[in-house]
């Protein structure tokens, strides 16, 4: 891990400390044993290995969602919410449905004007039945009863899931078959909500990534703060802080494939059931029907 102090005059001193350095007490919690079964369950993600081991940059090579990107749209004052908090809003939910080797996992968006904040993130056990999957979200839209759409991986399963969903009496839901065509439109919604941004003082919109490469975290129009800081962009995607969610939404891969489209693959021993829950929940925000506009008061 890297460790960085504050000096006086605002500078930092940098220290980089590898595994090696943490092994055994008291100059760590390491052991040889622990570091055998991380290195094992890391085996299929190289790449994360040298980043959390031996604290080294690594570059994002045919990662679909870069380190970068994911970093910009994570929000510090958001947090998951309970099944069991009130909440308002209008919610998109993405279900990507699993059984044996892959988790289901529930992703919840609240769509506050153009920005969407994912709120809650539940993966369940495996083995965990598709009804008691259904039962879940059962409660969240009976807490939460504006959800305008529920988009559900179909893949597999059938129609008779979106079928069991409408007789729980889930309402709004849409089965989705994943596709190379599908996971690349799904995928490319969520990277486009990630990408965008707007300076929310003088209303510039545009994407965070340039072509010339670079990254953009302040206003290109040069706004600035009372405090006379730059103003920072807001992506339209909001992430809270969470490493699992992290690593998934950055260990998907994509290829070109033979026919001209975008193929999607993780590496083994990975999981990236969160990143297509939460790819489908964008994909519901995106494109479910626009609510009901309120009718306005007429004045005699």
């Amino acid at each position: 891990m890297f460790h960085e102090w504050a000096r006086p005059g605002g500078q930092f001193s940098v220290h980089r400390v590898p595994y090696m350095e943490e092994l055994h007490a008291p100059r760590g919690p390491l052991s040889p044993e622990i570091v055998a079964q991380i290195q094992d369950q890391l085996a299929g993600d190289p790449a994360r290995w040298r980043r959390e081991m031996l604290c080294e940059w690594t570059e994002d090579l045919n990662v679909w969602l870069p380190t970068s990107l994911i970093t910009l749209s994570q929000d510090s004052a958001l947090e998951y919410l309970d099944a069991t908090e009130p909440a308002r809003g209008e919610f998109y939910i993405g279900v990507d449905f699993g059984k044996h080797q892959d988790y289901s996992v529930v992703a919840v968006l609240n769509k506050r004007v153009n920005h969407l904040h994912l709120i809650h993130c539940h993966q369940f056990a495996l083995e965990t039945s598709y009804g008691a999957v259904i039962g879940y979200i059962k409660r969240l839209q009976d807490n939460w009863r504006n959800i305008r759409a529920v988009y559900a991986d179909k893949t597999g399963v059938g129609d008779y899931i979106v079928e069991d969903m409408q007789r729980g009496g889930l309402r709004n839901v849409e089965g989705v078959n994943f596709t190379d065509q599908s996971k690349e439109e799904m995928a490319t919604c969520l990277k486009e909500q990630m990408r965008s941004a707007v300076c929310p003082k003088c209303g510039w919109t545009g994407y965070v990534d340039t072509l010339e490469g670079e990254w953009r975290t302040t206003c290109p129009q040069g706004c600035r703060s009372d405090e006379g800081n730059p103003v920072n962009l807001r992506p339209l995607l909001h992430v809270p802080y969470d490493g699992k969610l992290f690593h998934e939404l950055n260990v998907e891969r994509f290829e070109l494939g033979k026919t001209g489209k975008i193929l999607f693959n993780h590496p083994e021993g990975t999981h990236d059931d969160r990143f297509w829950a939460l790819a489908l929940a964008v994909y519901a925000a995106e494109q479910a029907p626009p609510p009901p506009s309120r009718p306005t008061a007429r004045t005699t």
